[in-house]
Parts: structure tokens; C-alpha cells; sequence
């Protein structure tokens, strides 16, 4: 890969040569070790539904991957967002105590799920670099549906983090 940006690219079109520092490549290879942190969690679940839940976020992740390589829109960002938002409030009814503060480390579903949670929250940082980079930069549009994709993310994955104690 050379060193050589991305600018100069239209809005659908493939990025073929970035830089290793690009925002894109930060906010990419986040999302990567996201994925790889919930793989890393699903293989310790018993949870039948909870590990089709966590695959259904990899293939999401593999989505949004794609859409931002591609520079388009995420197409199925606004039924996921509403997917998460039921499953948060569901969540929060399982749960007796949302409140006080928790040391992750209780048993290891726990703190795997933690670690998802907290490489969530990066790849969300990551991404608001990429969309700072797009639109001021490249003057490209950003979808917010990822942006809101992987914020309500964290918080379910917070609630069921917290959930395990």
C-alpha cells in the first residue's frame, strides 16, 4: 500500500490504495478487532440466542465495512438501529440494578463481553474521525445511521455486560 490519500474519490467509488494512518483505515481496522472481540466472546456462550445475536452484529459489522469502503449509505442501518433499541429496552427489564458502578473481571462471559463493549466504543470514536475526514475534508457524505448503529451497540452491549453479574 502506498502512502498516497484517497482524495479525489466520488461518493461510490472503491478505495483501492490509502494510507496505513488514513481516518479510513483507523475506522476500519476498529471495527475488525470489534468483530474479533465478539468472536472471541461468542465461543464462551451457552445462550443459543445470544450467540445468533452476536453473529447478526459480525454480519452487520461486515456490512458496514463494505458500505464505507464503498462510500454509500448502509442499507439496512435504520431497521438495525430499531432492532437494537427494542432489544435494549427488553434488556433493561432483565436487569434489577442499572445503577452503580461495576469492576469488570467477575467470570469471563462477562469481562469478554466488556471487552466488546469498550472496542464497540473505539470503533465509534474512530468513526467520527472518518466522518470529520469525509465531509470536511472530501467533501463526501457520512452515514449517521453507523454512527447511531454502533452508540446504541454499546449501550446493549453494556446492559448485557452488566446483565452477567
Amino acid at each position: 500500500m502506498s502512502e498516497e490519500s484517497d482524495r479525489g474519490r466520488t461518493q461510490g467509488e472503491c478505495l483501492l490504495d490509502v494510507s496505513k494512518n488514513s481516518p479510513f483505515v483507523e475506522a476500519v481496522g476498529s471495527i475488525d478487532r470489534f468483530q474479533a472481540s465478539l468472536g472471541l466472546a461468542k465461543v464462551k456462550m451457552t445462550n443459543t440466542d445470544e450467540k445468533k445475536r452476536f453473529s447478526q452484529m459480525e454480519k452487520d459489522l461486515y456490512e458496514i465495512m463494505g458500505s464505507l469502503y464503498m462510500g454509500q449509505s448502509w442499507a439496512n442501518g435504520d431497521k438495525k438501529i430499531e432492532q437494537i433499541d427494542k432489544e435494549i429496552e427488553s434488556t433493561k427489564k432483565r436487569i434489577s440494578n442499572l445503577e452503580g458502578f461495576l469492576i469488570p473481571g467477575e467470570n469471563e462471559i462477562e469481562a469478554r463481553i466488556n471487552l466488546c463493549r469498550t472496542d464497540c466504543r473505539e470503533a465509534e470514536r474512530r468513526l467520527v474521525s472518518l466522518k470529520i475526514d469525509r465531509e470536511e475534508k472530501e467533501n463526501l457524505k457520512f452515514d449517521l445511521n453507523v454512527l447511531k448503529y454502533f452508540n446504541r451497540l454499546s449501550s446493549l452491549l453494556n446492559l448485557m455486560w452488566r446483565s452477567k453479574f
